[in-house]
């Protein structure tokens, strides 16, 4: 009998493990992308900022 009790902790601890490494996968993925569009939108601002004030001068 004890040992059902064991094998449900480990499936239940297992799980809990799979589901944060999920997690932090998710949250990496989704960092990583934030810094992309950030670096693409700094890029593209300084890009447009650039060609008026060639003009303007």
């Amino acid at each position: 009998m004890w040992w059902k009790v064991l094998l449900a902790v480990l499936v239940v601890w297992m799980a809990f493990g799979l589901i944060m490494a999920l997690v932090k996968g998710l949250l990496t993925i989704l960092v990583i992308g934030l810094l992309v569009i950030g670096v693409i939108a700094v890029i593209r601002w300084a890009s447009s900022d650039k060609s008026p004030t060639k003009t303007g001068l």
